[in-house]
Formats: C-alpha cells, structure tokens, sequence
C-alpha cells in the first residue's frame, strides 16, 4: 500500500524515538536547552521496537522495529546503517495487512546519506549537521533528497525536504516534530508527515506520533499513536 511505503521511507530516515524521558504537570522553561546531536546519535547506535494504534482514514495497529546501527557503505562513503521492519493490520482498508522492511544508511557520526527500501523508493539525502542543542520554539530546514524508483538512479521520481520544529510539552520535556514534505517531479506536495517525539534533558526520546497527510492525488489523512 502507498501509504506504508511512504511512511517507511520516512520513518528509516528519521526514527527519533526510543525509550526514556517523561513530562510533569509543570510548564517547560523556554531557555531550557536539550541536547539534539547527541541523543540522536545514541538513539540511532541502539535498536528499538514501538508498537502504534492507528487512526483517520484507516484504522488498525503497527509495531516498527529498528535494528543496532552496524558497518555499512553508501555511495561510496563508509559509515553504518540500521534495517527498519513496519509490520500491521487494518480494519477497514484494504490490503488488511501490511509488511515492509528497509535500509537507512549515516555516516560515521550518524548524519543521514540515504535509504533503500525495496519496490518503493532509493533516497539520497544532503542534510546538514543537526544543531548540538535546541530549545522550545527552534525551527530549520536541515536536509533535501532526491528519490529516485531504484538504486540505479536511471529514473528520478521526486524530491524532499526535511525540517524541524522544537515544540512546549510539559516538566522537563520537549517535543521534537520532525517535518518532511515530499514532491514529485512536477513539485506537487504529494504528502507531509510530522513525527514527533519527546526529548529530555539528558538526550532520551520517547516516541510520541506520526502524522500523515496526503496531498494533490490522494487525501487519505492517518495518525500513528505510540502505545
């Protein structure tokens, strides 16, 4: 199904989940700083599994599970890479289950180059360092891709653009929403995901949503809720 191999895509790229963190009732400092890099880059070297309950316009329940970064080469540059596995079902679409596995590559400090997922897509990615600490209200752009149908790249299939958004939460926390927006050839918005995850002061992520929406030939809308 589209929807799931877009999502994939996505989520290979940029998993900013895992366990640890928490909120209070008290409101958030906006001075207060978090340490993006480097919970990112401890985030990535560690595998994880998450399960969600899904919602919108289709309904049902996905686990995502996401391998230890291990040695790993990417058009021509050494570095690491992790496998991510999506595997669910729906109540009300059709097919009424779904699988799909691929490969998210980085380089030796854990900046994305790109991903591979089998009979989707081949992303290259130019994205800048992510910044070594944020705070809420923080917002960039810190990376382009070009997507092409396989890794031979003989046939361009569209562009994205990756960006961020450091929102208030509550206590010590922060969320992060990572925003990518994904174009075709023709620069049509085909959809915009936002995933979000909370930080704490010291680097943990916890997983919190992933937030789909499709654009221009599609207007399916679906959110991914962390159990």
């Amino acid at each position: 199904m589209k929807s799931i191999k877009s999502l994939f895509a996505i989520s290979a790229l940029m998993t900013l989940a895992a366990c640890g963190g928490g909120g209070s009732s008290t409101a958030p400092s906006t001075t207060t700083t978090y340490p993006l890099r480097s919970g990112y880059q401890s985030l990535i070297s560690q595998s994880e599994v998450n399960s969600f309950s899904i919602s919108g316009t289709c309904t049902g329940t996905a686990t995502e599970t996401r391998s230890a970064a291990v040695p790993a080469t990417f058009e021509g540059t050494t570095g690491v890479s992790t496998t991510t596995t999506l595997t669910g079902s729906y109540s009300n679409c059709t097919p009424a289950s779904f699988a799909s596995t691929g490969i998210s590559y980085y380089d030796t400090n854990y900046k994305p180059l790109g991903s591979a997922t089998p009979g989707s897509d081949y992303a290259v990615y130019s994205v800048t360092d992510l910044p070594i600490s944020v705070k809420v209200g923080d917002t960039a752009q810190f990376g382009t891709a070009d997507v092409y149908s396989s890794s031979t790249k003989q046939v361009k299939t569209g562009t994205r653009t990756l960006s961020y958004a450091v929102e208030t939460d509550s206590g010590n926390t922060a969320i992060i929403n990572v925003i990518t927006k994904a174009y075709n050839t023709s620069n049509q918005l085909l959809f915009t995901q936002q995933s979000r995850s909370r930080i704490n002061a010291s680097g943990q992520f916890t997983a919190v949503s992933k937030d789909i929406q499709y654009s221009t030939t599609n207007t399916s809308h679906m959110l991914w809720t962390k159990n």
